[in-house]
């Protein structure tokens, strides 16, 4: 299933490759929470799959809906079979551009904003999220937080589950990059 989502990545953004300086996310983790007055919901993926040219500043992502694991399995199901609909809207995916003119060569942490198109449940939006990168001699770490309204991607809450539901979900994204090498 990896292999096959990688993939799909690299098709999704093969223009992105041919770049001189490519990172490939090697390791990562995004997490979701939802905090309302009758429960706080948290998910984790460590399925992260991502690329980013350092060259052009180009960003992509795809993360498969299915691997957001949850404390509770009735959740879980929840998400994928009512909220997410994960069978028809199997992956989230972002596609973007860093604003900033970044010098990737020294070692240190890097304040950045990307603007792109993020698609969630069918629905695709432009945003624009902040983020920092710290540049290692041998690697990228990606962080960022920023939330997602779920009104914004179609996603409903029953009406007799909205106290147990937040209207927004805060999301954290932590990804270590490695250069990419072609075979």
């Amino acid at each position: 299933m990896i292999k096959i989502i990688l993939i799909f990545v690299l098709i999704l953004i093969s223009p992105i490759i041919n770049a001189q300086k490519v990172y490939m996310a090697d390791k990562g983790e995004i997490t979701f929470y939802s905090y309302s007055p009758v429960e706080d919901i948290k998910a984790t993926s460590t399925q992260v799959n991502s690329i980013i040219n350092t060259t052009t500043g180009e960003v992509a992502f795809m993360i498969p809906m299915r691997s957001f694991h949850f404390a509770k399995a009735l959740m879980e199901e929840h998400f994928n079979e009512k909220y997410i609909e994960s069978e028809k809207y199997p992956q989230a995916t972002f596609k973007g551009k860093i604003n900033e003119k970044a010098d990737f060569s020294k070692n240190g942490i890097l304040q950045l904003t990307v603007t792109g198109k993020i698609n969630i449940h069918g629905k695709e939006k432009e945003i624009i999220e902040s983020g920092e990168i710290e540049v290692l001699s041998d690697k990228l770490i990606l962080k960022m937080e920023f939330n997602v309204a779920l009104a914004e991607y179609d996603i409903k809450i029953p009406q007799l589950l909205f106290n147990n539901i937040a209207d927004t979900i805060n999301i954290k994204m932590n990804a270590a990059y490695v250069p990419y090498k072609k075979k």
